[in-house]
């Protein structure tokens, strides 16, 4: 075997072990997004109302700022006011993908838990797990038309 020949293959185990650990890191990634969803919507939407209460402290305090003639001071509120709107609505955005992602989690563990309950024969748990999957649609639905439009606005 060559020393090229070597050399590729050390490089190419390499870097298929690099794309296995990084294919597992994404996974537990996701899987804990999904398992934590709701909690990251809350959070998110609590920056979300923090940013919106800086943005507007610093948007007043830019106005007065300008009133009296401090311009530099003006400008520096007025671009921690576009900050905080622009974090505000990636927190927005972030929030009701969690809560979207957490509806489609909800239907598909009901749907599992209707199918499972179906073949067992109990066909009270399976109308239930039913109403609970699309309850979880009716959330999925709602809140990714809210990230739609979210995403779709200009302002």
């Amino acid at each position: 075997m060559s020393f090229f020949s070597s050399l590729g293959k050390k490089i190419s185990g390499a870097v298929h072990h690099l794309g296995q650990k990084a294919k597992q890191t994404v996974k537990r990634g996701v899987k804990y997004a999904g398992d934590h969803s709701l909690q990251i919507a809350g959070i998110a939407h609590k920056v979300s109302d923090v940013a919106g209460k800086v943005g507007n402290v610093a948007g007043m305090v830019a106005t007065g700022a300008a009133m009296v003639g401090l311009e530099p001071l003006a400008a520096a509120a007025g671009g921690v006011a576009a900050g905080a709107k622009l974090v505000g609505k990636g927190a927005n955005v972030v929030g009701s993908a969690a809560t979207a992602a957490h509806g489609a989690q909800v239907a598909a563990k009901s749907g599992e838990d209707a199918l499972r309950a179906i073949r067992s024969g109990d066909i009270g748990g399976a109308i239930a797990a039913g109403r609970r999957a699309k309850e979880g649609v009716d959330m999925a639905r709602t809140a990714g038309t809210n990230l739609g439009k979210q995403i779709q606005r200009k302002k």
